[in-house]
């Protein structure tokens, strides 16, 4: 399986990329930012109005959409990355600190999007 060439484009809400030489485009209204975990063969994206995204969106390589989840209580996402222990991470920032910190790191589940509080974010 060839992954390939992941644009994300937030003047026309899309994401691309390409499977095996197939292009594969989704449409996501308010879209934020979208990043390609191909280890994992998940494309994760974060949409929303306001000032920070409100959901986190996984979809499968082939452009299925594999769950939609809101960020945790208390919190608001703030940015994709791979984190080295915890895999597909987000970085959500808190209202109010938690054990000391506003910013936390939350690994992802690839499967269900479940998301889990991992470390602090600094």
């Amino acid at each position: 399986m060839l992954l390939d060439s992941l644009k994300v484009d937030k003047s026309t809400n899309t994401i691309s990329w390409y499977l095996d030489k197939k292009p594969i485009k989704i449409v996501c209204e308010n879209l934020d930012s979208a990043k390609l975990f191909s280890k994992f063969k998940i494309v994760i994206a974060l949409v929303g109005s306001g000032n920070y995204p409100s959901n986190l969106i996984g979809f499968s390589v082939e452009g299925n959409t594999k769950f939609e989840i809101k960020a945790p209580e208390g919190f608001v996402f703030s940015y994709l990355t791979e984190h080295p222990t915890a895999g597909i991470a987000v970085v959500c920032g808190g209202n109010e600190k938690t054990d000391g910190w506003y910013d936390w790191y939350y690994a992802v589940d690839p499967k269900t999007g479940k998301l889990t509080k991992h470390c602090p974010a600094y």
